[in-house]
């Protein structure tokens, strides 16, 4: 088998701890929380498919639960008519929405056929819901007002046999506006959120901004039945929803570091096996000799052997 190198040997030794992170125990998000009313659910799917349902009661709510990050959960599935719907609430835009969303479907369509008892190996062609996939963008980012994200963008080649595409809709406020004016609760979430973070910028916590955007909005009619009935609710959700973003922001900057401090790693253990010394390979990565001094200490002391994983499990816990 062969040896893992690099950032690939730190991921592992730090894998352990992450897994515990993901939780069953979630919070919605406050967006998805907010349409996991059939009536708001309604009201949306209306607004973005021009139909005119009247009965919450015509859905049927799939949302499957899985594992989720950092505590928060951000899709809603629901069928109804001859649809298969997956909703989906990112404040961080991300191109690999697509191949999340597929992976998604196959395990709903998996529970309608084990659950419908349908014979999927019969000579009689079974009936499936149509899948639409819509993602819900808030993030502070400059995104179009719609995007199609097709799962064929990640593919090696052009010539696949499959394509799946995900539509991403930017709900901030100044966007889509025939869809806010269609869907009241939409319209509230986008500026209720661009208050928030209007407030975050002057006040002193992120809880007292959510407190003044609470206040203002209840003023304003802007969610005020909501957030008069659930209000330290929202504060807590929003309060984990921002913090996790903050956290994935960490878990990209920690990547870039692993890769940076692997990349470290092996080259100096390549210069070790030939003989040179700190000042040499400082040279040769024109890196200052005290920033790379830590590395080569422990290089130094697992030669000859130059066991990779415990270096890297010493470096992880001289950090």
């Amino acid at each position: 088998m062969e040896k893992m190198k690099g950032p690939a040997i730190f991921r592992a030794v730090k894998q352990e701890w992450k897994r515990w992170r993901v939780r069953r125990n979630y919070k919605d998000h406050l967006f998805i929380k907010l349409f996991h009313d059939k009536e708001n659910l309604l009201e949306l799917y209306n607004a973005l498919n021009g139909t005119d349902y009247k009965n919450p009661e015509d859905m049927m709510i799939t949302t499957i639960d899985d594992a989720v990050y950092m505590g928060m959960k951000n899709d809603c599935s629901f069928l109804i008519g001859h649809d298969i719907n997956l909703y989906e609430h990112q404040s961080t835009y991300c191109p690999n929405m697509p191949i999340r969303g597929i992976l998604y479907l196959a395990d709903a369509y998996r529970s309608i056929i084990e659950g419908d008892n349908l014979n999927l190996y019969g000579s009689k062609l079974i009936k499936l819901p149509t899948p639409k996939y819509i993602v819900f963008y808030n993030g502070e980012s400059n995104r179009a007002e719609r995007e199609e994200l097709r799962i064929s963008d990640a593919f090696e080649t052009k010539d696949g046999c499959l394509e799946f595409t995900a539509t991403m809709i930017n709900i901030n406020k100044g966007h889509n506006q025939d869809l806010m004016e269609k869907c009241r609760m939409l319209k509230d979430y986008a500026l209720f959120i661009d208050k928030v973070r209007e407030y975050e910028k002057t006040k002193k916590t992120l809880k007292e901004a959510i407190d003044e955007a609470s206040v203002y909005c209840i003023k304003h009619d802007i969610m005020k039945d909501y957030l008069i009935k659930h209000r330290n609710e929202v504060r807590d959700v929003l309060l984990t929803e921002f913090n996790a973003k903050k956290q994935r922001e960490m878990d990209r900057r920690d990547a870039r570091e692993e890769g940076r401090i692997g990349e470290r790693i092996d080259f100096v253990i390549k210069k070790v096996k030939k003989g040179q010394n700190l000042e040499e390979i400082s040279n040769a990565l024109e890196i200052p000799p005290e920033e790379l001094e830590s590395i080569y200490q422990v290089v130094l002391e697992e030669a000859p052997k130059f066991n990779v994983e415990k270096i890297y499990r010493k470096i992880l816990e001289g950090r």
